[in-house]
């Protein structure tokens, strides 16, 4: 059924290639200016033998020799004595046939294997291939019993005038070129479709591994490649926020009996929205009223601080100390965490990256530093790298409550995740479940395309807000 869908989705780059096959077809009939035309004839070789009793039937043997004759007798056609009688016989019709020309229009073959010998005459003109084959067929049979002293030919039906040139008809050539081009597209499509492994949707990850599936968030395309354009804010539209919290709801129920509640977001590859959702996790638990720290662990490639921006910030800071110079004991926790424009946010940047992040991460300092700061906040949450790149989310597997595993549609590898969930299972590492992260993520079906934003928009608190205000200001006007 996937497969079926997959080339419906593609059915228009069959149907061109179909066009392209038709085409050139169409091209390669209108430049073809010689056309062939068979002539076929057939006679019969026997081997009897005067001397023997007629019993009424054909012997086996008298057959099987016939057949064997057939070989000698194309020989004995294609000589020069045949050959030369036959252009003396055609001379007056064509007068400048040759002997080599007729010897390169001639074939013969016996018919399935039995006594029957046909001739056959290729020429560019239906008539001039029936007069030849037809002069052969007068020509050679005495010629033949004269040279092989053997058996005997009876002509069984001369070559009539061929009606149609060889081959197919034009429009049996368009259609064939049409399919072979559509056939040609509808393979490459489906050995594509079979041989990548991406994942397309949440069904197969329900189909292929055990973990659930926490949340389903929407990738909104954007056409700036700017980490802010990804960043929750009030500005985001409802679903998005609404799947945010879905996911800080599900997480928590995930979490329900841990003692520890610091979390890691990682993902098996780079490019698969860990990051984003990192830092959307964290705006969406503050706006629950937790108080939440988002540590950037990536020491190789944090980009927390260019998400959230220096306008993101109460006051423009210029620090650059972080997580990294905390775990060095250069600077202390407290220094390096960074203040937001939100009461219950905060962010302690990655700092400069060091030469051994794995061996930061999986320090004494950072096991000291993490029950600290899960005092000081309700929730810790923790962006590192990517599992199958580095091991800096391994290090940290024995020291935090779980992690949350970003899949994006499209993008991630199902080799690449089998890959990373063998590692976190062998490191100890609980992953709590998967993100789905993709722009194609969205309710379908009849219901969500004619009640879905409608409901986003009732039940829209900041449009409501904003209703009653007008409505307000409009009564103070009125008064």
């Amino acid at each position: 059924v996937k497969l079926a869908l997959h080339l419906l989705k593609f059915c228009w780059l069959i149907l061109l290639c179909a066009a392209i096959g038709f085409g050139y077809m169409y091209w390669q009939v209108s430049n073809t200016k010689v056309e062939r035309y068979t002539a076929t004839g057939t006679m019969y070789v026997y081997n009897g033998n005067p001397n023997r009793v007629n019993y009424g039937y054909t012997n086996t043997s008298d057959l099987n020799s016939a057949v064997q004759l057939v070989d000698t007798y194309k020989v004995v056609v294609k000589s020069n004595k045949v050959l030369d009688a036959v252009v003396e016989r055609l001379s007056g019709d064509y007068p400048n046939i040759t002997p080599g020309y007729i010897a390169s229009t001639i074939s013969m073959g016996s018919v399935s294997e039995t006594g029957v010998l046909a001739v056959r005459c290729t020429t560019d003109q239906p008539q001039k291939s029936a007069d030849i084959c037809n002069a052969v067929m007068d020509v050679a049979p005495a010629e033949i019993i004269r040279v092989v002293s053997a058996g005997s030919i009876e002509i069984i039906d001369y070559a009539a005038v061929p009606k149609s040139p060889d081959g197919y008809s034009p429009r049996d050539k368009y259609l064939i070129g049409a399919l072979a081009g559509a056939a040609v597209a509808a393979a490459l499509l489906a050995l594509a479709f079979l041989l990548d492994q991406r994942v397309r949707d949440t069904k197969e990850l329900n189909e292929r591994y055990t973990l659930p599936i926490l949340a389903s968030l929407r990738r909104i395309k954007q056409k700036s490649q700017d980490p802010v354009k990804f960043r929750l804010d009030d500005d985001s539209p409802m679903d998005k926020i609404e799947s945010y919290a879905k996911l800080r709801m599900n997480l928590l129920y995930a979490m329900a009996g841990k003692e520890k509640h610091s979390i890691i977001v990682t993902s098996a590859i780079s490019g698969e929205g860990k990051s984003t959702i990192a830092a959307n996790l964290a705006i969406s638990m503050a706006l629950s009223g937790k108080r939440v720290l988002l540590v950037d662990a990536d020491l190789r490639r944090g980009c927390q601080r260019q998400i959230f921006h220096d306008t993101y910030f109460k006051k423009s800071n210029k620090r650059t100390v972080g997580l990294s110079e905390v775990l060095v004991g250069i600077a202390s926790w407290e220094n390096a965490v960074l203040n937001t424009h939100m009461e219950t946010l905060q962010l302690m940047p990655s700092g400069r990256f060091p030469p051994n992040p794995t061996e930061l991460l999986d320090s004494a300092a950072m096991r000291e530093l993490l029950p600290i700061m899960e005092k000081e906040y309700d929730m810790v949450v923790i962006d590192v790298p990517p599992i199958n790149i580095v091991a800096d989310a391994l290090a940290l597997a024995s020291q935090v409550a779980g992690s949350l595993f970003v899949i994006r549609q499209g993008f991630s590898d199902h080799r690449e995740i089998r890959k990373a969930l063998n590692q976190a299972e062998m490191s100890g590492l609980d992953l709590l479940g998967f993100v789905f992260y993709g722009e194609k993520v969205a309710h379908r079906g009849y219901y969500y395309n004619r009640y879905y934003h409608s409901y986003y928009r009732n039940y829209d608190s900041r449009k409501n807000r904003s209703s009653h205000k007008s409505d307000r200001e409009l009564k103070e006007k009125e008064s």
